[in-house]
């Protein structure tokens, strides 16, 4: 029963307190761990809420950037669309302007038909010319018919031609095909001006022309009108001429002595009238809208 002895009893006392002693220590160790892992646990969740809301403000970012950057690159190309626009049309017209020059130089250039010498033998003197006998009356070759005089166009109006030289403006709206035949017609007039602008759309050009343009517009257009051969051509340049001519006499029979800037607005689009509530869309108008 020694075991049991007092030096025993005091030994079990002193293994139980220090076991209590380490108890203590592990319950304090683990909620050291599990304030740890707590702690963990929110920067963890933390670090994820900062990571989402990251990706969303970059996405938004991002986004708004993409948009502002469409904008600019669509902005970008209707500016250098307009701009290839404005120089294509620009250079059809010089194109035309070029092709009737060519034309005209074609027509002067025309080398004359070269003429036919007698051959001479080495040493021999070319030998007087026989004497021609006239033909018999039935023999007769019969001459070409003359040349037909060359076509003088009349002289445009006065009164018009000085009206059209006052106008400060006007917009001229017409096909562009009728505006390319003008340009090719006056383009090499002295005073006609070809326009660095021209607004088109479906096929209708709105372009602003000035007094001196439509001076130069109504002499060669009066000249084609009378000189032309193609009928045709003709038919076009008169119906152009008596269009801008209109507009014209419209302004002298309505003068206007408070002008307000407005330009004169002369429409080559000639339509039917409509059977009910339709206007009158004939061209050629004088009108300051």
């Amino acid at each position: 029963m020694a075991i049991f002895g007092k030096g025993n009893s005091d030994l079990l006392r002193q293994t139980l307190a220090q076991l209590g002693r380490i108890g203590e220590d592990l319950a304090a160790l683990k909620q050291q761990v599990a304030d740890q892992q707590h702690a963990i646990d929110q920067t963890r969740r933390e670090a994820n809420a900062a990571i989402a809301n990251g990706l969303t403000d970059n996405r938004a970012a991002i986004s708004t950037g993409l948009t502002g950057a469409r904008s600019v690159i669509r902005e970008g190309l209707d500016e250098i669309n307009g701009r290839f626009g404005d120089a294509l049309t620009r250079i059809g017209s010089e194109l035309g302007v070029i092709h009737d020059g060519i034309n005209h130089l074609e027509g002067e250039l025309e080398p004359p038909a070269p003429r036919q010498s007698a051959p001479m033998a080495d040493g021999v003197a070319e030998s007087a010319p026989e004497p021609q006998h006239e033909p018999a009356p039935d023999t007769v070759e019969a001459h070409e018919p003359a040349p037909a005089p060359e076509q003088v166009a009349p002289a445009p109006n006065p009164g018009i031609l000085r009206a059209a030289a006052g106008i400060a403006h006007a917009t001229l709206e017409a096909h562009r095909d009728t505006w390319a035949f003008l340009i090719q017609v006056a383009g090499n007039e002295q005073h006609f001006h070809i326009p660095g602008k021209v607004d088109a759309h479906k096929g209708f050009v709105n372009v602003r022309v000035s007094g001196p343009s439509l001076v130069a517009a109504i002499t060669s257009l009066n000249q084609v009108t009378h000189t032309a051969d193609s009928p045709v051509t003709q038919a076009i340049a008169d119906h152009i001429h008596g269009k801008i001519t209109q507009a014209v006499q419209a302004i002298i029979d309505n003068p206007r002595t408070n002008g307000d800037g407005t330009p004169v607005r002369i429409v080559i689009d000639d339509r039917a009238q409509a059977d009910q509530g339709g206007d009158d869309q004939g061209g050629g108008q004088a009108s300051r809208d």
